[in-house]
């Protein structure tokens, strides 16, 4: 049974900078999807948890004062089955559902955006739905990695066996390791100040991957975006804390449970006087002594795609406290609960955010992923699917 108390403490103090100038800042939906095993990204296990579905998002970023663009990833190649072999049979053994429409360029291009005034791409990891297919950019647009990226994984493959891309994609391309020190931090974290104004920091957040960096956006002059990458792959990952405890009960919208379709007008309404008490989220969770104020996961210790266990469970304890400071918005790359709640590129910003109560919107949405007695989980792709067409069922048997 879960504890009574959930009063919140107050989290430590964040040392970022007050002062700086700002980004504009754009969620793009990739068209990729990916249903996804647990046990290869968190533990312990959660029964009827045990996939988990993961829209992929990029983002596109505006220097509000020189008008430069950047990104933050580049999605999922689209004929993922064409990346470098060893990567390709990754993908065909352990992702049991994936899908990916379209060129992350051409979601882009379609959006109104010149590739050719793009200066760089910010990968947050070599893992194939974050680097996507430079080779379809300008050779001009330049690509930040994180520290050891270089050494691991270029140039290109086959030159380099363990390389995300192929040679094309590196060749003539400046590729940018950032070098962290102790000399400046924000949040925590190692950064740097990519343009030197207090705009824009990339952040050292290792322990998922080699390399692995996230980055912090000023949206305002006092609010900011937290772009995670895979510093963490589940809201419950983060939440519940002691400084963001759960309450005691949801509304319909808090949890993702409201109606989206005009022709569920009266199910709409319905659902808008329902509450959901906690217990019925907590039921599941791990830690039932303290259920409310502990996250239901941690990083996968073995066996999964995290490099570095250790390490990245001090990254995501950080970031825990991050996300308990109400000037930032925390975005995750795989959260669905992106999907309606938030403007997408091409048709508005998340820079109205904070105004706009969007992390409150977002905070518990997770829990609508977690299994709940008498409610059906749907998952975002059902296989393997090749051109729209569905090639291999969630068993990989072919179809």
């Amino acid at each position: 049974m879960h504890q009574t108390s959930t009063a919140p403490e107050r989290a430590p103090a964040l040392d970022i900078p007050d002062q700086g100038s700002t980004c504009g800042l754009s969620v793009v939906d990739t068209t990729c999807s990916l249903t996804a095993p647990s046990n290869t990204l968190v533990e312990p296990p959660i029964s009827g948890h045990e996939l988990m579905n993961f829209p992929v998002f990029a983002f596109l970023i505006k220097h509000s004062t020189s008008g430069r663009q950047l990104l933050f990833d580049l999605g999922c190649k689209k004929d993922f089955w064409n990346l470098p072999p060893p990567i390709a049979d990754v993908i065909d053994a352990k992702v049991p559902g994936i899908r990916v429409d379209r060129d992350f360029v051409d979601v882009l291009v379609d959006g109104g955006v010149d590739v050719h005034s793009i200066e760089a791409a910010i990968i947050s990891h070599h893992h194939y739905d974050h680097t996507g297919d430079p080779s379809t950019f300008p050779k001009s647009m330049d690509l930040i990695v994180g520290p050891g990226f270089s050494k691991s994984f270029l140039p290109g493959y086959p030159t380099n066996s363990d390389a995300p891309a192929f040679d094309n994609a590196f060749e003539g391309r400046t590729v940018n390791e950032i070098q962290f020190s102790d000399d400046l931090k924000v949040a925590g974290y190692q950064a740097h100040d990519y343009f030197s104004d207090g705009s824009l920091y990339i952040l050292n957040t290792p322990g998922h991957a080699i390399g692995h960096i996230s980055a912090l956006v000023r949206t305002t002059e006092d609010t900011f975006v937290f772009l995670g990458g895979d510093i963490c792959h589940f809201g419950g990952s983060i939440r519940p804390t002691p400084y963001v405890p759960m309450p005691a009960q949801f509304s319909a919208k808090d949890v993702g449970y409201e109606s989206t379709t005009t022709s569920e007008t009266d199910l709409r309404n319905r659902d808008a006087a329902i509450m959901y008490a906690c217990d019925l989220f907590t039921a599941c969770h791990p830690h039932q002594s303290a259920a409310r104020t502990t996250p239901y996961y941690e990083p996968c210790s073995q066996g999964g795609w995290y490099v570095d266990p250790p390490t990245a469970r001090r990254s995501i304890e950080m970031l825990r406290r991050l996300d308990a400071d109400e000037r930032v918005l925390v975005l995750i790359a795989h959260d669905p609960a992106l999907i309606g709640t938030v403007p997408m590129f091409p048709q508005g910003n998340l820079n109205a955010w904070f105004e706009e109560g969007v992390k409150g919107l977002l905070r518990w949405r997770f829990l609508s992923e977690l299994p709940v007695e008498g409610r059906e989980r749907k998952l975002l792709v059902d296989g393997t699917y090749k051109d729209g067409k569905r090639v291999k069922d969630m068993d990989g048997l072919k179809v």
